[in-house]
């Protein structure tokens, strides 16, 4: 599980990057550039994380996204994470937390790309 995890984090974060570079307006421009920084380090801590409590990942497959739709894409993938926290976490609440901080980052850009204008 923690394997489609980083496949799906990676995967929207180069939509993202896309999407990024394709914006006119200056304030999306930033809100994705924040995104795609950002959920590096948030998936880098949960893994290593991860790897403490239950040793070395598996192979990461890599999968593209669409970036067209980009604020509906990374709403849905926060409900993914979100609905999948317990299989990616155990028993540990530190990675739940770490998990909780990458939704966190992805409902807040949803908010700003859609709320935001």
């Amino acid at each position: 599980m923690i394997e489609e995890l980083v496949s799906r984090v990676f995967a929207t974060r180069n939509a993202v990057h896309l999407a990024h570079w394709a914006e006119t307006s200056g304030w999306r421009h930033e809100v994705l550039g924040k995104f795609y920084s950002s959920v590096v380090d948030d998936v880098d801590a949960i893994v290593e994380a991860y790897q403490g409590a239950y040793g070395l990942i598996g192979e990461v497959k890599q999968s593209t996204v669409d970036p067209e739709d980009i604020a509906e894409h990374i709403s849905e993938e926060a409900k993914w994470i979100d609905q999948n926290r317990d299989k990616l976490s155990g028993s540990i609440r530190a990675i739940s937390n770490l998990v909780d901080n990458l939704v966190d980052e992805y409902l807040t850009t949803h908010y700003k790309l859609t709320k935001l204008q």
